[in-house]
């Protein structure tokens, strides 16, 4: 399992510094690459990342267990359950624009300020989460 949680914590940590860097850097390169293109394939790889995070995110929540009437909020409780609430807000908005994409087309988002944004959050926290959870899978597999 050691492995496995390399690898997706690799992936992970991957994907975030992509998106984290191409949504900083697109805007420069309009005039020499197809980034539409770029997004493409990003928004595929992204969706690999979320359903890692999402799966990962879930099993250390239930890990980390629930807090019984009066116990007091642990650090490694609210880590977990805000790891997987974000990733899952995050996937939800993610899908909602992907799909509204996929099934009308580019066109239909050029005018469309409120997708913009949401892109735009989906780009900012997406790479922090799934960056996260990349270093925390990374660090469990080495026996941190």
């Amino acid at each position: 399992m050691g492995a496995i949680k390399k690898l997706a914590g690799a992936y992970l940590v991957g994907i975030s510094i992509a998106v984290a860097v191409f949504f900083i850097i697109n805007v420069f390169l309009v005039d020499a690459i197809s980034v539409l293109a770029v997004w493409h394939v990003l928004d595929v790889l992204m969706l690999i990342g979320l359903a890692l995070g999402m799966g990962f995110n879930y099993a250390h929540k239930q890990r980390v267990g629930g807090l019984n009437s009066g116990d007091a909020v642990t650090r490694h409780y609210l880590e977990a359950n805000v790891a997987f609430y974000v990733t899952t807000v995050v996937t939800i908005l993610f899908l909602h624009n992907w799909l509204a994409f996929l099934a009308t087309g580019d066109v239909s988002q050029g005018d469309n300020h409120t997708a913009w944004v949401i892109w735009a959050v989906v780009d900012t926290v997406l790479p922090i989460v799934l960056g996260v959870t990349g270093c925390r899978l990374w660090r469990e597999s080495s026996g941190a």
